[in-house]
């Protein structure tokens, strides 16, 4: 898998999915991965509540004893898909070894999140890495992708199936899925990052990190507030960087999450 350069490195990657796959398939060898439960059997005391607008979860160590605290205000309800990768952010703090350890060590008494990817400190990326990766194992989630034609709604169904949001879906799905995609983060006309599929056929964008394409899905939302539920059709020039005449008109197809001044763009070609 690739990505922009702020992103994860490719051993980050691998570390963290066999790591956080394997936890999973421990604790929960089949249905859906639970994070409190998991905190549980690790004596990770927890704890929802309303602590304003500072953190989404926070992760405590005191005295070599772990407490998370899940933030309500922010996240809605305990058990909205947020909290749960919420959840399981904070659990990637604990089983992540060097975050353990600065917490034990009393070089990070607290750590406080803000989850979703949108964060560019290493830390949190693998974090919010490790909780997809805990809550949408490898090998199910291949073996719910087995033999079926790539379409959003295999997304959408992942992300009914696992307890997971679309975004993070989205995300393990460019890292494991069976189809080449890209994913494109942007927040009011700025591309904050992208990450594709190791065999996706584009690797750079068309204006690079610079700007957002104005004749995309997402450049039309910030630009003409439309925002369709389907996907859409568009041309590889539209996104990407043509380096052969032949290439600009191969056709692809853009769905979009919305979110206020946040859009994350799946991109994909049949």
């Amino acid at each position: 898998m690739q990505k922009s350069s702020d992103f994860l490195s490719q051993y980050d990657n691998e570390y963290l999915n066999n790591l956080a796959s394997g936890i999973a398939d421990y604790y929960f060898p089949t249905g859906r991965v639970e994070p409190e439960l998991i905190a549980i059997k690790n004596n990770i005391s927890f704890s929802y509540g309303e602590y304003g607008d500072s953190f989404d979860g926070l992760i405590q160590c005191e005295e070599d004893l772990f407490h998370i605290y899940v933030n309500t205000d922010r996240l809605t309800h305990g058990y909205s898909d947020r909290a749960r990768f919420t959840f399981a952010h904070e659990l990637g703090h604990y089983f992540i070894d060097d975050h353990r350890n600065a917490l034990l060590e009393g070089k990070s008494p607290s750590h406080s999140s803000i989850t979703g990817f949108v964060r560019k400190n290493r830390a949190e990326r693998q974090a919010d890495y490790f909780a997809s990766s805990l809550l949408l194992p490898e090998f199910r989630f291949k073996l719910f992708c087995e033999r079926k034609k790539f379409d959003f709604k295999i997304i959408q169904d992942l992300s009914k199936i696992f307890g997971v949001s679309l975004s993070a879906t989205a995300l393990r799905f460019c890292s494991i899925g069976n189809h080449p995609i890209m994913v494109v983060y942007s927040n009011d006309m700025n591309i904050k990052w992208y990450w594709y599929s190791g065999d996706f056929p584009f690797k750079g964008l068309k204006y690079g990190m610079d700007r957002l394409p104005e004749d995309t899905v997402a450049g039309e939302y910030f630009k003409l507030q439309r925002s369709p539920k389907s996907k859409q059709s568009l041309f590889a020039m539209d996104w990407f960087n043509i380096w052969q005449d032949n290439q600009a008109e191969l056709p692809f197809y853009e769905q979009c999450i919305f979110s206020g001044k946040h859009c994350l763009s799946v991109i994909w070609e049949d």
